[in-house]
């Protein structure tokens, strides 16, 4: 289902405090100020249609409404949501700062002799602001942490990509630095052999450039060459899975073809972090993987039969993350999210020859 837009849900909230205040608010109105009061409790509220974009301002409009005596308790649920709108959005200087000057305006109220504004109400505006303000706080701390973690997430996922492929193209280099330099050793012609050697000097220190690059994204000495895994190691992952209690069906639609190094490893860790997923959050799952040779582009389905709530909002996990930017290198694309009736799918589209 799709999420309201952020103005679908401002509207939805706005016309919510409107209707839990103003029965309350009128039924309480002195006889024949209702519509003046309903009036009234309406403008109290309208504030909270601009409060993601101005949030001070719509602060204000609310602090200055609930200057008028025949609103004097319809302005408590919008300075709240105003308040906590406030504090998630903004930092805590600025939160305390609006808090208190809301508060100022209150004690300002009471010292000029507002009518039926007692201290007692000035105490209780007090913990009001502090509530709300307090509340928005932590959502807003919580909000930036979770944002934070899934940048460092993908920082992290971008290096071990990076690793990868060094690994993948160092590899293909050095056969191409080994073969020249077998042609220039059979070759009898000399300039044959100059061409040759040049091949394997540039070849060289194209491996020396990607492995200092690498060792600055690192910071660290990058670690030695390793084979990288693809779609032919499959059969051993498969196996592993099962291995975990996991049932696994694989099914091959259309011809196999050739793959580039690269799309083939990522198609493998997909497959690879999406089993790993399953093992983790499904249980004893039954779980089919498809490998699907389109024209344009390898497609991966791997849906599981297992609780495919609990999978997707497991907290802290980054897999997905992982995934959507091993899809993304090549253009492609991976969707994720539970099944209709039972378990968790994930599905990914990689080009033949997609570019990031």
């Amino acid at each position: 289902m799709r999420k309201p837009s952020t103005r679908t849900q401002d509207i939805g909230l706005t016309l919510l405090v409107i209707v839990l205040v103003l029965p309350g608010t009128v039924a309480a109105a002195d006889p024949g100020d209702e519509l003046l009061v309903a009036a009234l409790c309406i403008l109290t509220a309208l504030p909270l249609l601009i409060r993601r974009r101005w949030p001070f301002l719509a602060l204000g409009l609310i602090t200055l409404a609930a200057m008028f005596p025949p609103v004097d308790g319809a302005f408590t649920a919008p300075l709240l949501v105003a308040l906590y709108t406030v504090g998630s959005t903004r930092s805590w200087e600025q939160t305390a700062a609006a808090s208190g000057g809301v508060i100022l305006v209150g004690a300002i109220y009471r010292i000029a002799g507002g009518p039926e504004f007692t201290d007692g109400d000035l105490f209780g505006l007090a913990f009001l602001c502090a509530v709300g303000s307090l509340a928005g706080l932590y959502v807003g701390t919580r909000r930036a942490r979770a944002v934070a973690q899934r940048e460092r997430a993908v920082a992290e996922e971008r290096l071990r990509i990076a690793q990868e492929l060094h690994d993948v193209v160092a590899h293909n280099v050095s056969l191409i630095v080994v073969q020249a330099q077998a042609l220039g050793a059979t070759a009898g012609d000399e300039q044959v052999r100059e061409a040759t050697d040049g091949i394997a000097d540039l070849g060289r220190q194209a491996m020396k450039e990607m492995h200092r690059t690498l060792k600055l994204l690192r910071g660290d000495d990058a670690a030695e060459l390793a084979p990288q895994p693809g779609l032919g190691e499959l059969p051993e992952l498969l196996e592993r899975t099962r291995s975990a209690g996991v049932g696994i069906e694989l099914t091959v639609e259309g011809e196999p073809r050739p793959l580039a190094q690269s799309v083939d490893l990522s198609a493998y860790r997909i497959v690879q972090e999406a089993l790993t997923n399953v093992v983790k959050h499904a249980g004893p799952a039954h779980t089919k993987v498809t490998l699907g040779y389109r024209p344009d582009a390898l497609e991966l389905t791997i849906a599981d039969s297992g609780n495919g709530a609990a999978s997707a909002a497991s907290p802290g996990g980054h897999g997905l993350v992982g995934m959507r930017e091993r899809a993304a290198m090549f253009g492609g694309t991976l969707t994720a999210g539970p099944r209709d009736g039972h378990g968790f799918e994930v599905r990914a589209s990689l080009p033949y020859g997609g570019t990031s």
